[in-house]
């Protein structure tokens, strides 16, 4: 076990902050050490404005802050920061990144929607031991952006980022709550155009399995009863290199979307598997995943538990590059 170095990766993300510590060099894979979240909510008020408020910014340092202190308490030797949609967008996001460089001594590495959406897809793909029969489109909902790769056993088909994240939506919006039919409605001419690219993808494509990524998609599995995985208390989990994806049954999502649409926030909050600090976005999340389906000629749907932070330390084990080339 002396090969073992002790890496951190944190993402960035436009509504929540993460940071993960395993150690890798184990034949099995990386091992779990430390996990923090912190609902930072760094878009909020600000994202479909290009701005980051004073004080999610401050919100945000505080959560960096906090972070390097458990870093430095596991005595960690790599750190890597990443910084997405919220983030590239803002126009005081460098402002960001130079104070947490002046506060933390951490470099931010923002990202582009491409690099993001291969990182995302590289983690996914540790999800799945044997390669796919099938062609599948993950679907990675953020805060700002949301990002779908159309997959199969050959490698990615194609993969794009936009701009309709559930906080950026809920801005653009401007709807009360609940979200009900009318905005429903009047988001669907909106999703219409900005997801064209998308449409296009899905018909050529034909993928038949929705991979879910992100936060969203694991609240979806614990309203639907159906995660499996979840990182215990002390995080001193065994590796595990492939770990099994939970699915969602089409047959019930129908009607946990009404529920997620039509439900006020009490009413929401009180569900069964709700996560609190995804409450108010989670009627925008249905509603993607409800547009998605409905253009799509999709079979199942899934949460995948592997994401961008698992792309992140796959490459940081295999000693590749950070960023993986595009094209």
């Amino acid at each position: 076990m002396n090969n073992l170095r002790r890496v951190a990766v944190i993402d960035c993300g436009t509504n929540t902050f993460n940071l993960r510590i395993v150690d890798v060099g184990a034949e099995a894979g990386w091992i779990p050490v430390f996990g923090q979240r912190v609902p930072v909510k760094l878009g909020q008020g600000g994202v479909a404005k290009g701005v980051i408020r004073a004080d999610r910014m401050a919100r945000g340092l505080d959560a960096l802050v906090s972070m390097k202190e458990a870093i430095r308490n596991y005595r960690v030797e790599e750190v890597h920061v990443m910084a997405t949609s919220a983030m590239r967008d803002a126009k005081n996001g460098q402002d960001f990144v130079a104070q947490t460089k002046e506060l933390t001594g951490f470099d931010i590495n923002v990202i582009s929607g491409q690099h993001e959406a291969r990182l995302i897809q590289e983690g996914i793909a540790l999800n799945f031991e044997n390669p796919v029969e099938e062609t599948c489109m993950t679907m990675d909902i953020g805060g700002g952006s949301v990002e779908f790769i159309v997959w199969n056993g050959d490698g990615i088909q194609w993969a794009q980022s936009f701009d309709v994240g559930v906080a950026r939506l809920h801005m653009l919006m401007n709807w009360g709550d609940p979200l009900g039919e009318e905005g429903l409605a009047k988001m669907q001419p909106y999703l219409n155009d900005v997801l064209t690219p998308l449409s296009a993808a899905m018909d050529a494509l034909k993928p038949s399995k929705l991979v879910g990524a992100s936060g969203s998609f694991d609240t979806l599995a614990d309203l639907a009863g159906t995660r499996t995985r979840r990182e215990r208390p002390d995080h001193a989990q065994s590796p595990e290199p492939h770990p099994e994806v939970d699915p969602i049954p089409l047959d019930s999502w129908t009607e946990l979307c009404r529920q997620l649409t039509t439900c006020d926030v009490h009413h929401r909050a009180a569900m069964p598997g709700m996560d609190p600090a995804r409450v108010d976005l989670m009627p925008y999340s249905a509603a993607l995943i409800q547009w998605v389906l409905k253009e799509g000629s999709f079979t199942s749907m899934c949460r995948a538990p592997y994401a961008l932070r698992e792309g992140v330390l796959s490459r940081v084990e295999r000693g590749l590059l950070l960023l993986p080339a595009l094209g």
